[in-house]
């Protein structure tokens, strides 16, 4: 006699169950590492066009941003327009920089931002006045190609140093709006190009810290301004530097883009 073997109804639901809670385990950690790749990518490209933008203006015009910015008339104004005119078809969409004023004396952003650990960040006054909580807080464009929003910070202000500092958001205002994810700052530099905040660089301005009120340009170096569990923002300022690296902040070994980021997400 010929016997007929197969699975019981018991057995086949076993074993969707495992399969369900294998995919719940790693399925979150999939679509992290596709995101991050997305980002990584859309990193890349933006320093990449920054960097041709900061070539064309010094072919262009003799000078390198920084040397036309710095104690120019019209400063930042002016000069931003020829920046901005590099990307074909970019658009304004907020003379005022992140910041805006909400009529009561707050000043808030005008889409909301976290920082790398996760904690709602809207600027606001300190002892320099509106808008000095923001890293950036002169003109913000969009370059309707990327679909990136950059953000102008101020001129120099003193001769020989680097600078503006401009904030990027490399997915425009798509989540998560988060310092260190999507959101990064780069800086002009003397010598023509454009550089991570967070690297060394000889022509560098002085550290800001932004309880101190003196963020006009700034260049952090160190890992401990890359951190994500710090509620103060002026240490998620370095992010762009190990993004590029593509190294881990205080792990030796580690990436950013999968373990750090992946300690990010954890948390």
């Amino acid at each position: 006699m010929k016997e007929n073997r197969a699975f019981t109804l018991a057995e086949v639901l076993i074993t969707i169950g495992i399969i369900g809670v294998v995919a719940a385990m790693t399925l979150p950690a999939l679509i992290n590492k596709t995101k991050n790749k997305e980002l990584h990518t859309a990193f890349l490209k933006t320093y990449t066009e920054l960097n041709q933008v900061a070539m064309l203006f010094k072919a262009d015009y003799g000078i390198t941003v920084p040397e036309a910015v710095t104690n120019s008339v019209g400063g930042m104004r002016e000069n931003s327009k020829k920046i901005i005119a590099y990307y074909k078809g970019a658009k304004s969409v907020n003379s005022g920089g992140q910041g805006v004023d909400d009529g009561e004396g707050n000043y808030i952003a005008f889409y909301s931002l976290s920082t790398l650990n996760g904690k709602s960040y809207s600027g606001g006054a300190n002892t320099s006045g509106k808008n000095s909580s923001f890293f950036c807080d002169a003109s913000a464009f969009t370059p309707t190609q990327s679909g990136a929003i950059m953000i102008f910070n101020d001129a120099p202000r003193v001769e020989g140093q680097n600078g503006p500092v401009i904030c990027v958001d490399i997915n425009g205002k798509k989540k998560p709006n988060r310092y260190g994810i999507d959101y990064f700052m780069f800086i002009f530099t003397l010598d023509g190009r454009v550089i991570p905040v967070g690297q060394e660089h000889k022509d560098n301005p002085p550290v800001c810290n932004s309880a101190s009120g003196s963020c006009v340009n700034f260049n952090n170096v160190g890992p401990e301004y890359c951190s994500n569990t710090s509620n103060d923002i002026s240490k998620n300022t370095s992010c762009a530097y190990y993004a590029l690296t593509n190294t881990h902040p205080t792990k030796e070994g580690k990436d950013y883009w999968t373990d750090f980021l992946g300690e990010v997400y954890s948390r």
